[in-house]
C-alpha cells in the first residue's frame, strides 16, 4: 500500500528507531478505507506511538492503552499487546460491541519476538532465536468514549476478558484429559444404567473431542446427603478454576435445588445438555453451553456430576444431526413414533422439520415435546397460520418460544413487537431472538425470555397466540374480519374479493376497517344511474358548529372548485378535506371526498 511505503518512508527521514517491518505489518493488511482519514505523517506518528507501547510488556500479562487519537476528535486509539493464543480479536470485538462502540480501524499483526526477563524488547522479527515466541499486537481506532472513567472500566474489563481467554486457553489440554478420564470411566466401570444409555453418552462425549466442543471450564461436582450439588472447587479447569461462574443460577441468584431439578438429577439418565445462565466473553457472546455427566454409584444412586462448559463449534451445527451422538436416537425416537414411511412426503417433510430445528433447542428439548412441536410444526406446510411454541427451561431459567408468522407481516417493527409482548406476557426479560427464513409461507423467530426479579409467569397457549395474531393482523385482515362480523356477515364472501384491494394506503392508515365497511355499503349502492354517495356526519368530539361530509363519486373525482361553492351556498365553510381514490376489483373507481365543514350561520 503506497500510504504505508510513505509513511515508512516519513520515519526513515527522522531516523526513527521504528522498524520498517512493523510499519508495514502494523497496517500492511488493514482495509484502505480504515485508513482514509491518515497522511503519510499521521500514520507515522501512529507507529512511533505503538512502537513505544509495544517496547515493553511483562511476561504473561497483557499490556492495555486505550487513549484519545491526537488531532481526531471523537476517535481514541485501543491497543494489547499479548501473549499470541486463540480468541483474543473476538473476544475484544465482542465487549466493543456490548458496549456500542464503532470500530473505525483494525489491524492484527502477530511478531516473533524476543524480551529479557524484565520484558523489555531485545529483538524483533527474531526469526532464528530458540527462545522467541509470538506476540499477537490488537490495534483499533474505535468510537471515542465519553469520559476517562469510562475509558478505564473498559480498560478493566478487557483485562479481565484477556484473563479468562489465558485460562481457557491453559487449561483446554487438561480438560480434553479430563474428558477422556470419564469416557474411559464409563467404558470400564460403567454405571447401573441402560446398555444403550452409556453408549449413546460415550459416542457424544468422544463426539464432543472431536474438535465439536470449544473447552471453556471443567469442574467436578458431589451429590451430599442433604442433597446439594456441592462443588469440588480444587478440579475446576478454566473459566471454572475459582468459584465466580455460577452455571445454574436464575440470573443473578444461585441456583436452588428444588423437587423438580432433583427428581430431574435422579432420572436414570446420564447426561444433561442444556444452556447456562452465564453468557460467555470468550470467543463468542452467547450463554455457555452446558454438559454435564451423572455419576451414580454402583447401586444406581446419584453421588454427583463432571461438568464441562464451553461453546459448541461451527460443525455442530451445520452437520446433519441425524449424525450427532445424543440426537441421533432422539431423532429417530421421534420418526419412528410418529410411523411415517421415510420415503413419504410426510416422512421426508418430517426428516426437515427436525434438522432444521434451532439445534440448541434440539438439544435441550425433551422427547415429548420434541415429537408435539414436530407434527405441528409440520401441519403447517398444509396450513399456515401463527403458531407459538414455547419450552421452559427444565431448571426454570427461562422459557424459549419457536413464533411462527406470515412472511408477508414480517419485519423489524413486528419482530420487536412480538417480543415485547412476550416479554410482557412472561414477566421477563428479553433475552434474545434468532428469525429463520424457510423456504414456505412463514417465518420462524426463536425468542428467549429469562427470568428477571420473580418467576416466570405461566400463560397458556391459546392467549399468547391471539397476542401474537393481534400484532401481525394486517389491516386487510382485520376488515375480512369486520365484514364477517357486521350486520350482514353473509356478503362477506362476495364483499372481501371486491376490496381486499381496493382501499389506498392513506385510507388505511386514517380510517378503520370497521369505518371501511360503512363506507363499503355506501359504494355498493352507486351506479351509473347514481353514481353520487353524500352523509352527512359529526364527529363525537366536534364542536356545535362543525360537521363532516363524506362525498363518494363514482367515474371521476370533483374538484373543489365544484364543491366550495355549493357547500357556502349551504352555509359552509371548508375547513379540511381528503381525497381517496378506491378502486374495487371488477367495479367503476371512486373518489372519495372527506370534508370537514363549518358553518358560517352559528
Amino acid at each position: 500500500m503506497a500510504l504505508v511505503a510513505a509513511a515508512a518512508k516519513v520515519l526513515a527521514g527522522r531516523k526513527s528507531a521504528v522498524p520498517e517491518a512493523f510499519v508495514i505489518k502494523l497496517f500492511g493488511l488493514a482495509a484502505p478505507e480504515d485508513l482514509r482519514h491518515c497522511g503519510p505523517a499521521e500514520l507515522a506518528e501512529i507507529a512511533e506511538q505503538s512502537w513505544v507501547f509495544f517496547a515493553e510488556r511483562r511476561p504473561g500479562i497483557p499490556k492495555i492503552r486505550l487513549e484519545p487519537l491526537a488531532g481526531t476528535p471523537g476517535i481514541a486509539v485501543l491497543e494489547i499487546v499479548n501473549d499470541d493464543m486463540p480468541f483474543l480479536v473476538d473476544s475484544v470485538v465482542g465487549e466493543l460491541s456490548s458496549r456500542g462502540l464503532e470500530i473505525r480501524s483494525f489491524a492484527h499483526p502477530v511478531f516473533l519476538v524476543r524480551r529479557d526477563a524484565a520484558g523489555r524488547l531485545v529483538e524483533f522479527e527474531a526469526a532464528q532465536a530458540a527462545d522467541a515466541h509470538h506476540e499477537s499486537f490488537i490495534h483499533l481506532q474505535i468510537e471515542e468514549p465519553d469520559d476517562p472513567a469510562q475509558r478505564a472500566e473498559i480498560v478493566h474489563a478487557l483485562d479481565e476478558i484477556l484473563t479468562e481467554v489465558r485460562v481457557s486457553v491453559q487449561d483446554w489440554r487438561p480438560m480434553l484429559a479430563r474428558l477422556r478420564e470419564v469416557i474411559a470411566e464409563l467404558e470400564t466401570t460403567p454405571p447401573p444404567l441402560a446398555n444403550e444409555e452409556i453408549a449413546e453418552a460415550v459416542a457424544f462425549l468422544k463426539w464432543m473431542a472431536d474438535d465439536n466442543f470449544t473447552f471453556l471450564g471443567a469442574r467436578d461436582f458431589t451429590f451430599t446427603n442433604d442433597q446439594t450439588l456441592s462443588s469440588a472447587f480444587e478440579t475446576g479447569l478454566g473459566l471454572l478454576r475459582g468459584s465466580g461462574v455460577p452455571l445454574l443460577q436464575h440470573w443473578n441468584k444461585p441456583a436452588i435445588i428444588t423437587s423438580e431439578l432433583r427428581a430431574f438429577l435422579q432420572e436414570q439418565t446420564l447426561l444433561i445438555v442444556t444452556k447456562s445462565s452465564a453468557r460467555s466473553r470468550v470467543h463468542r457472546r452467547v450463554h455457555l453451553d452446558y454438559i454435564g455427566v451423572k455419576r451414580f454409584d454402583r447401586a444406581g444412586k446419584l453421588i454427583g456430576e463432571h461438568r464441562f462448559c464451553g461453546l459448541f463449534t461451527s460443525t455442530a451445527y451445520t452437520q446433519p444431526a441425524r449424525g450427532i451422538p445424543y440426537l441421533r436416537r432422539k431423532i429417530e425416537r421421534i420418526i419412528a413414533r410418529a410411523g411415517f414411511d421415510r420415503i413419504s412426503h410426510s416422512g421426508k417433510a418430517l426428516v426437515n422439520v427436525l434438522e432444521t430445528y434451532p439445534r440448541d433447542e434440539l438439544f435441550q428439548i425433551d422427547e415429548s415435546s420434541l415429537y408435539q412441536f414436530a407434527l405441528e410444526i409440520l401441519h403447517l406446510d398444509e396450513r399456515p397460520r401463527v403458531r407459538v411454541l414455547p419450552r421452559r427451561d427444565r431448571f426454570d431459567r427461562y422459557v424459549s418460544l419457536l413464533v411462527y408468522v406470515p412472511r408477508d407481516r414480517y419485519s423489524g417493527q413486528i419482530r420487536t413487537a412480538i417480543g415485547r409482548y412476550l416479554t410482557e406476557a412472561f414477566h421477563g426479560r428479553l433475552s434474545g431472538y434468532y428469525p429463520f427464513f424457510p423456504e414456505s409461507p412463514l417465518v420462524r423467530v426463536q425468542y428467549i425470555v429469562a427470568r428477571a426479579d420473580g418467576a416466570l409467569a405461566e400463560p397458556d397457549r391459546k392467549s399468547l397466540e391471539r397476542g401474537v395474531e393481534a400484532i401481525v393482523r394486517s389491516w386487510t385482515d382485520a376488515l375480512r374480519e369486520a365484514l364477517t362480523t357486521g350486520r350482514d356477515g353473509s356478503g362477506a364472501p362476495a364483499l372481501f374479493p371486491r376490496y381486499r384491494e381496493a382501499f389506498p394506503v392513506d385510507y388505511r392508515q386514517v380510517y378503520s376497517p370497521a369505518s371501511a365497511v360503512e363506507d363499503i355499503r355506501i359504494l355498493e349502492n352507486l351506479s351509473g344511474q347514481r353514481p353520487l354517495g353524500v352523509v352527512f356526519y359529526r364527529a363525537e368530539d366536534a364542536a356545535p358548529t362543525r360537521l363532516g361530509l363524506r362525498v363518494f363519486s363514482q367515474t371521476r373525482p370533483i374538484s373543489l372548485s365544484e364543491r366550495v361553492p355549493v357547500l357556502e351556498n349551504m352555509g359552509f365553510r371548508v375547513v379540511d378535506e381528503r381525497t381517496y381514490h378506491i378502486r374495487p376489483a371488477g367495479a367503476a373507481d371512486v373518489w372519495f371526498h372527506d370534508m370537514d365543514l363549518e358553518s358560517m350561520e352559528l
